[in-house]
């Protein structure tokens, strides 16, 4: 007997082969990862974020633009010449170096905010996911 047979959302990981999926406004996903741009989409909190990746697609472009937000954000706050962000770039993730020194605190609590109002965690892993299944031999990151 199937307990979860018909569920409108499923909470297990999707399977990448699903080819479409509909997000929780009607907007549908067509791809080898259409559920988990579906439940992404879903959790996104920014318009900015959710049209990045309604073309089913995560791009370096994508990347970029979170990138460029996140930074604008980080240094719009920044109250002294060490205190600019640098992004690190690895395999199709995105994410603010640590801060180190007499502002590092701050910093890193800014950073993560700009990341989480802009939904670069969760941009950086709907990335993460879609880099791990099409380079299975050649990633290092936990799935």
């Amino acid at each position: 007997m199937c307990i979860a047979c018909g569920a409108g959302h499923q909470n297990a990981t999707p399977d990448p082969s699903q080819s479409t999926a509909k997000a929780e406004n009607g907007f549908v996903f067509k791809g080898p990862y259409a559920r988990k741009f579906a439940d992404t989409y879903n959790s996104l909190q920014t318009g900015f974020a959710r049209r990045l990746i309604e073309d089913g697609k995560i791009s370096e472009k994508d990347l970029d633009a979170i990138q460029d937000k996140v930074m604008d954000c980080v240094n719009a706050q920044a109250q002294s010449e060490n205190d600019f962000v640098d992004i690190d770039w690895t395999e199709s993730t995105r994410m603010p170096h640590p801060y180190h020194g007499e502002n590092a605190k701050r910093m890193n609590k800014i950073a993560k905010q700009c990341m989480e109002r802009y939904d670069g965690y969760k941009i950086n892993d709907l990335s993460r996911y879609v880099y791990t299944h099409e380079h299975p031999d050649n990633n290092n990151q936990s799935k």
